[in-house]
């Protein structure tokens, strides 16, 4: 029986939390309709012993890959390649989902033709379990259930990973994404937009996504050691959309510009995280010498308002802009 969806779940020493993540794939009653790719990144803990324990109880759902540590693109990569369902989603192994919204989102996947399929999540606190909601909606006055053409759509809302649920086909037909690199799925949200023509709307909650966890890499600290990591990949999508920018219709370009102009303004925080200084600051004025000149649109399309008033001040606010910043890191 065709899989109407393949779930791929990156694996790398995720024993604490594997279990939680997994048995929330088996509580569905349209379980299944899916498949359930582990992928072991060269865990060195108990996750492939834990993953395969799935696999034995549930061969019809779950399969698993193990492969040498490549990182999360890697995983991604690989399951892309190896999918053979009609649709495709990443859950990070950290994550879980609600089964009754999963089972909700296979239903309507059975009769489904958009290339993407786009759900709610939740940010769910480690610590306290509570839950909050980044974007209540994708944009205002959005129709839930309504089969959108991309020209349809204006370009002020941001599909992350989380939310995605998109035609496997489209995935195979993208460029690889960057291994042993953090950050790249912003290259996975990205890469595929080209080919995108219809998305459709959901008002589910899927996802449930993990935060607070020490050393998550969107965390500051994290984010401040891995500055070269978020430069290879805003380096590779910027090409990309330079390579795309004479061939797309202009709804889309202006979601790719949306997008990279949120990349920029979270380089310009990283820049902020840094040691206070003179060659900081030159740092950040040089990034957005660059980007106004080379990505006019990109620059252009940065909204965050902190990077808005140290542009209106010429930099000057620069001290208090890193100050700030400095007790952001001190007080979470």
């Amino acid at each position: 029986m065709e899989k109407l969806l393949s779930v791929i779940v990156p694996t790398y020493n995720v024993e604490r939390y594997l279990n939680q993540c997994l048995d929330s794939l088996c509580m569905g009653e349209a379980k299944d309709k899916m498949e359930v790719l582990l992928i072991n990144d060269g865990s060195t803990d108990s996750s492939a012993d834990i993953a395969l324990g799935y696999t034995q109880r549930h061969p019809e759902v779950f399969r698993l890959i193990n492969k040498e540590n490549g990182g999360h693109g890697s995983t991604i990569n690989r399951g892309i390649q190896e999918a053979a369902g009609r649709y495709f989603k990443v859950l990070d192994s950290d994550d879980w989902v609600d089964p009754e919204a999963l089972d909700k989102l296979l239903g309507y996947l059975e009769h489904c033709t958009s290339d993407i399929v786009y759900t709610n999540f939740y940010h769910v606190d480690h610590k306290s379990g509570r839950k909050t909601i980044e974007f209540v909606q994708p944009f205002p006055g959005v129709e839930y259930g309504r089969k959108y053409h991309f020209s349809e759509l204006k370009n002020n809302f941001f599909m992350k990973m989380h939310g995605y649920t998109i035609r496997t086909e489209l995935l195979k037909n993208m460029p690889k994404i960057d291994e042993h690199c953090f950050y790249v799925d912003m290259e996975y949200v990205l890469f595929p937009i080209p080919q995108v023509q219809t998305i459709t709307f959901l008002d589910i909650f899927v996802y449930q996504y993990r935060v607070g966890l020490p050393g998550q890499s969107m965390s500051i600290q994290r984010m401040k050691r891995n500055a070269d990591d978020y430069d290879r990949v805003l380096e590779r999508v910027l090409g990309f959309y330079s390579q795309w920018m004479p061939k797309l219709q202009p709804e889309k370009l202006g979601y790719m510009e949306h997008v990279l102009g949120r990349m920029a303004a979270s380089r310009i925080k990283i820049y902020l995280s840094q040691p206070y200084g003179r060659e900081n600051r030159e740092a950040i004025e040089a990034f957005e010498d660059t980007m106004k000149r080379d990505y006019p649109a990109v620059y252009h399309a940065v909204g965050n308002k902190a990077v808005l008033l140290l542009r209106r001040s010429h930099y000057r606010l620069y001290p208090a802009a890193r100050a700030a910043y400095y007790w952001k890191e001190r007080l979470s």
